[in-house]
């Protein structure tokens, strides 16, 4: 996971997933804590739906993970 790159929203969506499955966490435990639905937490790292920067970033906290921009080389 570390040095993922994010090009599209579905990138981002696979971060969240894989985090937390490895986290072993139930989507409906991330909801409680971020607040995001369950059944669109499940849509967003599916891909179906595109989410807010802000949420995105809420479920990245959640799950312990920094959003870092860095500019291509």
């Amino acid at each position: 996971m570390n040095g993922d790159k994010i090009r599209k929203p579905e990138d981002l969506a696979g971060i969240i997933r894989k985090r937390r499955q490895r986290l072993q966490m139930r989507q409906e435990t991330l909801s409680s804590i971020t607040g995001v639905a369950q059944s669109n937490l499940s849509r967003i790292e599916r891909g179906e739906v595109l989410a807010e920067l802000d949420t995105y970033l809420r479920l990245l906290g959640a799950l312990g993970v920094d959003l870092v921009a860095e500019a291509r080389s």
